[in-house]
């Protein structure tokens, strides 16, 4: 079933990044980056989909237009302060369910909502996993867009030529929203989380497919623990480590001989983990387990044939259903759109979300006796694990400060591979 992720950042100065860097890396183009002199050529980066910059609606009727080379200089050249942030990034997971074409409307239509919304420009970029990193343990399902945004606002001349303005709202800081009657920008991120559920959800309810969810596992009532960040040094010494080891097996079936391939991390975050994964499936089989042990009363009640069910007792969910929950599954008409279409956006988001837990609110997941050993024994040693990482993090605190502050020259970022592992 398709995942949830939907985060973003900043691209910039201060950690060394450059948009027209960070565009030419995510189209797979060369770009002239006029501000540091240099060129960055990425015109050989596979798994580029497609590459498209969508301009605000109001821009859009008035036939504006721009190329990328344009936009992302222009981008760089509005900010004065050497530690100004010159763009902001959106990256989304597309589900994998859908086709090609279905995927790309999916991320257009939540760039142009976005552009629409702040009055600025994205550069939406979608990617598959390649043949060599598939090879190299990557996820092949792992279809993203990256979506570049300018932190400021695009606006017509005089001359019909885009300029870019003041800062968009999501770009202000705290102090400054609260002025303008607007709430913190973690509540704002958190709203736009939730409309890349509602855009998403949209689409998968039209193929009657599983839908996502913006919540946290826990807000969600599921007893499933999340995967820490991998980051791409670490992901790097996992996949380098599992190509060492499809050679070895190559070169050994090559001799006649057979090799077991070494299957263990090579990192302490991978550790975690694999042993958060290991956690889960003990939690999953646990919960297949006691419906297995409900269900099977009823497949002999009508094996049998008989007239009246012998009583049991139905799972029961751990919470009691919400109000949304209950409408659903009474079948009440869903509330009337208000007026303002951020109103009938949540609308839709909570209605979504009604059926969502209407499907889920008979699901028991607590775990029968037999399996709550074997689950405390894996959380301890996850505790250990991460005890141990945390540690490492805080040896190696001071010596990522000093490296920080040595950083001077902008440097393209760097590839940032999938993660091997996908929940």
């Amino acid at each position: 079933m398709a995942i949830f992720i939907a985060s973003t950042k900043s691209i910039s100065r201060s950690n060394g990044q450059s948009a027209v860097a960070s565009a030419s890396y995510r189209a797979g183009v060369d770009l002239e980056d006029k501000r540091y002199g240099k060129t960055h050529d990425y015109s050989k980066k596979h798994g580029v989909m497609s590459a498209d910059i969508i301009l605000p609606s109001k821009l859009a009727a008035a036939n504006a237009d721009i190329d990328r080379s344009d936009l992302w200089n222009k981008a760089e050249s509005a900010e004065k302060r050497k530690d100004a942030r010159v763009a902001r990034e959106w990256l989304v997971n597309l589900p994998y369910e859908l086709n090609e074409q279905e995927r790309k409307e999916l991320a257009h239509s939540f760039a142009q909502t976005l552009a629409d919304r702040y009055g600025t420009i994205a550069d939406c970029a979608i990617h598959q996993p390649t043949q060599k990193e598939v090879d190299r343990g990557a996820d092949p399902r792992n279809f993203h867009a990256h979506i570049l945004f300018t932190t400021r606002t695009a606006e017509l001349d005089d001359n019909n030529n885009i300029v870019l303005t003041n800062k968009a709202t999501i770009e202000l800081s705290d102090k400054k929203r609260r002025s303008l009657g607007l709430e913190r920008v973690s509540e704002e991120i958190k709203e736009v989380r939730q409309l890349w559920e509602q855009i998403a959800n949209e689409k998968l309810a039209e193929r009657d497919l599983s839908l996502i969810d913006s919540r946290s596992y826990a807000d969600q009532g599921k007893n499933i623990e999340p995967q820490i960040k991998m980051g791409s040094i670490a992901t790097k010494l996992e996949r380098d480590k599992y190509e060492d080891e499809l050679k070895k097996a190559a070169q050994a079936e090559k001799q006649g001989e057979v090799y077991e391939i070494d299957e263990t991390p090579a990192t302490i975050r991978g550790e975690i983990n694999a042993m958060i994964a290991e956690r889960n499936e003990l939690v999953r089989n646990a919960a297949i387990a006691e419906n297995q042990r409900i269900n099977d009363p009823a497949d002999q009640v009508i094996l049998e044939g008989k007239a009246t069910p012998t009583p049991f007792d139905p799972p029961k969910p751990k919470s009691k259903p919400n109000r949304d929950t209950q409408d659903a599954l009474q079948d009440e008409p869903a509330p009337k759109e208000s007026h303002s279409s951020r109103s009938a956006s949540q609308s839709m988001l909570e209605r979504l979300r009604a059926k969502r837990d209407a499907q889920n609110a008979l699901q028991d997941e607590s775990a029968p006796q037999e399996h709550r050993s074997s689950i405390s024994a894996s959380q301890s040693t996850l505790e250990r694990l991460r005890a141990k990482h945390d540690a490492a993090q805080e040896a190696k605190k001071s010596t990522t400060i000093a490296s920080e502050s040595r950083q001077s020259t902008p440097d393209p970022d760097p590839p940032s591979p999938s993660p091997r592992f996908r929940m």
